[in-house]
């Protein structure tokens, strides 16, 4: 026979499920687990303790997955997909979400510890890269406060994920860390911003390599995405 204690995990769980949007009572917390006031107050102190498990134990299960799913070794691609995931968390555990993050007294869960210790892993490996155009530790407190905010809004308009909201604010915040635009995985678009920041860099190749690099990435932006007029070419039904 199920404790006490995990009678009352598995009805806050239970709970949640049925209507993420709102935190269960304590009532509805004892009839369904079937266990009296003690046992909660015995094992959690307060229902808030018990939610706070809850929350560890789901956000752990879901950190499991996104490790499962992200390390293809594209830095940039990898946070994408890790905003995705931490957004639709959110937005589909909107309570636990607001327990991770809302803690009063600013001290936050073990969970939303857990988070950052993650962001902070990752930001780091940009910086190691030089990837990343702030310090590691504004970075961190700037996607914080964008994924944040995102969760909030999304679930106060009963958006999605994966809407432009959600896809907007991402773009920005990965200009805003590293430099790049949003479209960060269009091998077109990356040839051709090299193509107008090679001159920056012209003391560091001869004029044959200048051209010969120049003759690349006009060939790979081609490829991928035929602009209409490619930096240091002419335009296209034009003489040269």
């Amino acid at each position: 026979m199920e404790s006490g204690r995990q009678r009352l995990i598995d009805a806050a769980r239970s709970l949640l499920a049925e209507h993420p949007e709102s935190e269960p009572s304590t009532r509805e917390l004892y009839e369904l687990s079937g266990v009296a006031a003690p046992t909660l107050y015995h094992h959690f102190g307060t229902k808030e303790g018990l939610l706070e498990v809850v929350v560890e134990q789901a956000f752990s299960a879901y950190l499991e997955r996104k490790a499962a799913v992200l390390d293809t070794g594209d830095l940039l691609a990898d946070f994408a997909a890790g905003w995705d995931m931490h957004i639709d968390f959110g937005v589909q555990n909107p309570v636990l979400y607001r327990l991770m993050y809302g803690s009063a007294g600013g001290r936050r869960c073990g969970a939303a510890q857990k988070a950052n210790a993650e962001l902070r892993r990752q930001l780091t490996r940009f910086a190691d890269e030089g990837l990343l155009r702030t310090s590691v530790e504004e970075a961190v407190d700037v996607t914080t406060a964008m994924a944040v905010g995102c969760v909030m809004q999304l679930v106060h308009d009963d958006g999605l994920a994966t809407g432009p909201l959600a896809q907007t604010i991402r773009a920005a915040l990965i200009t805003k860390l590293t430099g790049w635009p949003a479209q960060h995985d269009d091998p077109g678009l990356a040839a051709r911003l090299l193509l107008t920041r090679i001159g920056s860099a012209a003391d560091l190749f001869t004029p044959a390599e200048e051209a010969l690099l120049r003759q690349w990435l006009r060939t790979l932006a081609e490829h991928f995405d035929p602009p209409t007029i490619i930096p240091g070419s002419a335009p296209k039904g034009r003489h040269q």
